[in-house]
């Protein structure tokens, strides 16, 4: 995973196929979701993922020499955690959990194994540190959205990742909806110098413009690569072409 380059996520990869044509394509992050979801997967599927993802899995990247760095800021610790996750090995499968016990998300990931857990509902930043592995933290964005320094967002020490997605009033199921959100109120997080991955109706289509407005450390894609509700690799394949192109 090269160090400079944008990430590209896809998530709800149900089938070991979808798996294969996202690695093969370059995508950084595969997400699969073991949360109530129209693309959920059970553990069978997942390994059957993992067993076949790993021939395709690029190196890591060895670290530069070690110098240590005071960190003091949210940007800094963000930016610190965003480029430990780059040298690893790509793609890394996350998994993506909402409201769930913790004994539930510790066994998945052991069993899969994941290398990434994604908490996409409304548990406590400090979860985190009982997850042995590096933690995406979903935030759900509507118009009451803050990004002031005293947010939970902000909260270093817990997740290693900030996810921006829309928030649906109403419902508990929460992502994969294809709706997009301002984009200009991750740019404020951008302008702060903090990176984050950003998802919510985004498409091959329009994810070059998201980039060019919101400019995210990476993009996240579930139903903008699907047709009839399936993963299409046509469709995988130009989403993460474009963002190497933003």
């Amino acid at each position: 995973m090269n160090q400079q380059q944008r990430i590209a996520k896809i998530c709800g990869v149900r089938t070991v196929e979808a798996a294969v044509a996202a690695a093969s394509g370059g995508a950084d992050i595969i997400g699969m979701i073991f949360a109530p979801s129209p693309r959920l997967i059970d553990l069978d599927t997942a390994q059957n993922i993992a067993r076949a993802v790993a021939p395709l899995r690029a190196a890591p990247v060895e670290a530069a020499e070690d110098v240590s760095v005071e960190i003091t800021t949210a940007a800094e610790y963000f930016t610190a955690r965003s480029q430990q996750l780059t040298r690893l090995g790509r793609p890394l499968l996350c998994g993506v959990f909402q409201n769930q016990p913790l004994e539930h998300i510790l066994e998945m990931v052991q069993q899969v194994p994941l290398d990434l857990v994604q908490l996409h509902g409304t548990e406590p930043a400090a979860l985190a540190q009982q997850i042995p592995v590096p933690v995406i933290k979903v935030f759900h964005v509507d118009g009451a959205f803050s990004v002031d320094a005293d947010s939970e967002l902000f909260q270093t020490s817990c997740h290693s990742v900030i996810l921006l997605d829309t928030k649906f009033a109403g419902t508990a199921q929460q992502g994969g909806r294809g709706v997009s959100f301002d984009w200009t109120i991750a740019r404020r997080l951008a302008d702060q110098g903090v990176p984050f991955l950003m998802a919510g109706g985004l498409t091959p289509d329009n994810v070059q413009e998201a980039i060019s407005v919101g400019k995210p450390w990476g993009v996240d894609v579930s139903s903008g690569v699907e047709t009839d509700k399936a993963k299409d690799p046509a469709k995988i394949q130009a989403f993460i072409d474009n963002v190497r192109r933003a």
